[in-house]
């Protein structure tokens, strides 16, 4: 304590001290603050020497008793009370200071809560739903495809999984492809997309195979190929229904599909040849299906009168094709007699037309020398004789018992009949198609 106060200056009048409150209350203001600052370091001091487990206590060195002034006691204040304080380790008031046991715990053992608790994973909707949710909402689609005047909101990932058209799209990164409508129209468009969310619903007006299967070669989906060629593969698919899959692919550009029905039409030739269908074929497909070995006819001149009957139907354009048309014809395969009748003097324009070109006139000069010495076994001589000679691929032939002209067996070298023979036939097929023999 920085002050020392005075016993004299505490007296008064009569030699009887006098309280003066104000140095009091300074006197134990500036007591408090020594005994705070003194105690606090000899007690960080103590803590130092102190050895674990001993009691520590503060004793102030001015009691209580010292701090009561009566008016008959003289005040006597010792300095070492006032600049310090005594710090005992025996008495007063004890601070523990014996550390917490570190490795105690309130849990038993660390375990999950699910043994606690006894919970189990509860079961979840799966999520290949969620995902088909999500798939199906055309609002969560960003990627548009238009067929036609048509939008479809699609998945890209969904269409890249199934289709190699749009696995090797150099323009996915628009967003968007448009698909022409000559190979894919909106409906076929609509079934596939659902086939690859395998959504079973089918949409209105529903869709045809001959429009999935073209749609399927122009975004190169093997899958749905292979599943369309089992269905066209059946042995059911041949006669009209085939030449009815042939029509309806002349919609898309699928020629090999068109072939293949053409080459299933085989017993059904004569039929519809008959037919308006037939008459207004382009000269591209009449010119395959008169190429083909298996169509049904009982000779060959019934491929040859068939020709005139297309090249009839509308002589002044189609005049142009009569030798293209007529190159169809096997020539080697007509009776001698028919050609024969050919070398001779026609009645109607087309026959003479026909007739009078140089290089069918060859076609027939040739094959009545080979046709006439076929019987004598002289066909490999003249084989060498005759240029450019091939012997020619046999037709499918059939036999109709109601037809006045046909013959067993089919190609017989002896027979003959008429244009207009040929023609009461095919009116004859308007009727009813015939269940042939082979």
């Amino acid at each position: 304590m920085d002050k020392i106060v005075e016993l004299s200056k505490l007296k008064q009048d009569g030699g009887k001290p006098k309280v003066d409150q104000a140095k009091i209350d300074g006197l134990a203001a500036d007591l408090a603050a020594a005994i705070n600052g003194t105690y606090m370091l000899k007690r960080g001091r103590e803590l130092e020497d102190k050895e674990p487990g001993q009691k520590l206590t503060i004793e102030p060195s001015l009691s209580n008793q010292d701090l009561i002034i009566g008016e008959n006691d003289n005040i006597n204040v010792p300095k070492e009370s006032l600049n310090s304080e005594k710090i005992s380790s025996e008495n007063s008031l004890a601070l523990e200071l014996e550390p917490l046991n570190l490795a105690f715990s309130i849990l038993s053992k660390p375990c999950p809560s699910s043994e606690n608790l006894n919970c189990r994973q509860p079961l979840k909707e799966p999520m290949d739903a969620e995902l088909l949710r999500i798939l199906n909402d055309p609002e969560s689609g960003s990627f548009k495809v238009y067929v036609g005047k048509y939008k479809f909101r699609c998945h890209l990932q969904v269409l890249q999984a199934h289709s190699k058209y749009f696995q090797d799209c150099e323009d996915v990164g628009t967003l968007r492809a448009h698909l022409p409508t000559d190979m894919v129209t909106p409906t076929a468009f609509h079934v596939i997309y659902n086939w690859m969310l395998d959504i079973t619903k089918r949409p209105k007006g529903g869709c045809s195979m001959v429009e999935i299967y073209s749609a399927s070669t122009f975004l190169k989906i093997d899958e749905l190929l292979e599943i369309a060629f089992v269905c066209f593969n059946k042995s059911s698919v041949s006669g009209s229904l085939a030449f009815g899959l042939f029509l309806e692919a002349q919609k898309f550009e699928i020629r090999m599909f068109q072939f293949l029905m053409l080459s299933r039409i085989e017993e059904f030739f004569l039929p519809l040849v008959a037919s308006k269908e037939f008459v207004q074929l382009d000269f591209y497909w009449v010119r395959k299906l008169l190429s083909i070995h298996s169509i049904g006819v009982n000779s060959e001149i019934e491929i040859f009168m068939t020709a005139v009957r297309w090249l009839s139907y509308d002589w002044d354009s189609r005049k142009v094709l009569m030798e293209k048309i007529m190159g169809c014809v096997r020539f080697c395969l007509l009776p001698a007699l028919f050609l024969r009748f050919l070398q001779g003097e026609q009645k109607t324009l087309v026959l003479k037309s026909i007739c009078s070109s140089p290089k069918i006139r060859e076609k027939v000069n040739k094959a009545f020398v080979y046709t006439s010495t076929e019987l004598c076994d002289l066909t490999q001589r003249i084989s060498s004789l005759v240029k450019e000679f091939d012997p020619p691929e046999q037709r499918k032939w059939i036999f109709d018992k109601r037809c006045s002209y046909h013959r067993k067996p089919g190609g017989n070298q002896g027979q003959f009949f008429t244009y207009q023979q040929f023609l009461n036939y095919l009116e004859s097929l308007h009727d009813s198609v015939p269940d042939h023999g082979s």
